[in-house]
Parts: structure tokens; sequence; C-alpha cells
């Protein structure tokens, strides 16, 4: 009975080894600006920091298969055409800034799912 218990101990440690490995973090942030348009009425009472976080950041992390960091909107603009200006820096584990950016551009033209509703990349623009 104890053989069997040190060798569960042995495996269970070997496998918090293997989780607690740090990730690769990116070499720093992809920093874009999006123009997004809702494809229906937003609610009066919509929280647009938590809905662009929600909307570019699950985006972001579905695309990437990976968790991603950054910060918060940095700015976040109503236009008088009904869209949206949004400036956001974000990584993700495992990719570089480059390799980021590319993924957040290739959501051009694309429909995204949002925490209230639904939002049209009209652009995706990354420096």
């Amino acid at each position: 009975m104890l053989f069997n218990l040190s060798k569960v101990f042995v495996a269970l440690a070997a496998v918090t080894a293997v989780v607690a490995t740090p990730a690769k973090r990116q070499d720093g942030l992809a920093t874009c600006d999006y123009v997004l348009k809702p494809a229906a009425a937003l609610p009066a009472d919509t929280d647009l920091v938590t809905e662009f976080n929600y909307v570019i950041g699950r985006s972001l992390s579905a695309a990437a298969n990976a968790a991603i960091h950054g910060s918060g909107p940095g700015s976040i603009v109503v236009n008088a055409d009904g869209t949206y200006s949004v400036g956001q820096g974000l990584s993700a584990e495992g990719k570089t800034a480059a390799e980021t950016a590319a993924i957040l551009t290739g959501f051009a033209g694309t429909t995204l799912t949002g925490f209230t509703v639904d939002w049209l990349a009209v652009s995706v623009v990354c420096a």
C-alpha cells in the first residue's frame, strides 16, 4: 500500500510541475484601433468598457486558442454614423505582437460575438 501511495505522489508531483510551467509571454502588446458597428440597437444601460473587453478579448482568445492579456479599451468614441471607434492593446500567450496583430486585423469584415449584441468589425488597424 505504501508503494502505491508513493507512485501516486510522484505522479501528482510530475503533473503539478507540468501545469506550473509558465507560458511564454508575448514581447509586447498589439495596439489596435477598431471601428465596430452594433448588429442591433444597444440597450441604454450598456457598459461599453465591459462590452468591448468582451467582444475583442473573447474573439482574440478563441482565434489564438490562448489566454490573453492587456489593458481595457484605452479610448471609446461614439461616431456620428452609429459606429464606435475603440483603441485597445492586447497580447496572446505564445504569440508575438506581430502574430497577435495579424489575428486581430483578420477580424475586419467579420461579425464578432458581443456580450450585449454582436458587432461588425468594419475595420481593424494595428500599429
